[in-house]
């Protein structure tokens, strides 16, 4: 059985508090798990109450779609962090700062 907090009636428990931090973790691990994605740079988040904004660097692999792997990138980001923090994303900028080429690049 899960332990609930006590409640008192007429008393709002306090909003949990999300930072930067927080939003650029579950930004950088959501972008990894995309196909194409090599490798992710941590986030430069933007908070302003209950909105944010953030700007991710990827590498990806040769063979992929670049644009369509920053898209995929993109919307699963800003799903997931609306998902796990209820913050309403504003922007998510995808920039891709290399190509790696499978075997000759080290993978």
């Amino acid at each position: 059985m899960t332990a609930h907090p006590p409640t008192v009636p007429g008393v709002a428990l306090p909003e949990p508090i999300i930072d930067a931090a927080t939003v650029a973790r579950i930004a950088t691990e959501t972008a990894r798990q995309v196909d194409g994605v090599c490798a992710v740079n941590p986030a430069s988040v933007r908070l302003h109450d209950q909105s944010v904004g953030l700007d991710l660097h990827l590498i990806t692999w040769y063979g992929h779609n670049v644009a369509a792997v920053a898209e995929t990138v993109r919307a699963a980001v800003a799903d997931r962090i609306t998902t796990s923090t209820g913050l309403t994303v504003v922007t998510v900028t995808v920039t891709v700062d290399d190509l790696l080429v499978p075997g000759v690049d080290g993978g």
